[in-house]
């Protein structure tokens, strides 16, 4: 949740309204949510309410991918995590938080 604040860009994400829930297994379990309002952000643990997109992943596993260390788009086709929802906006999100480059 942290990384996702300090990460946020809300010039990139103006204008959108998304609601993503991240669902968590492994060293952590439990979920957390990332809602953003015309380029506000609100992180909170736990679920909310119609997500647009909810990730289910082992938690090690989706820390590597949001630190570039493992290529999102094939760890989500190498069934690496699940995604229940609007795949396209969840993938879209990425640009509206900064990342460092890849390894």
């Amino acid at each position: 949740m942290a990384l996702a604040r300090d990460s946020f860009d809300p010039e990139r994400a103006a204008g959108r309204n998304v609601s993503l829930q991240y669902v968590f297994t492994g060293s952590v379990t439990g979920a957390c949510s990332i809602v953003i309002r015309d380029g506000i952000l609100v992180v909170a643990e736990g679920h909310c309410a119609a997500p647009t997109a909810t990730v289910t992943s082992d938690f090690d596993l989706w820390l590597r991918v949001v630190s570039y260390d493992l290529d999102p788009l094939m760890a989500y086709q190498d069934g690496h995590f699940t995604v229940d929802g609007d795949l396209e906006t969840l993938l879209e999100s990425d640009a509206w938080f900064r990342r460092r480059p890849p390894r």
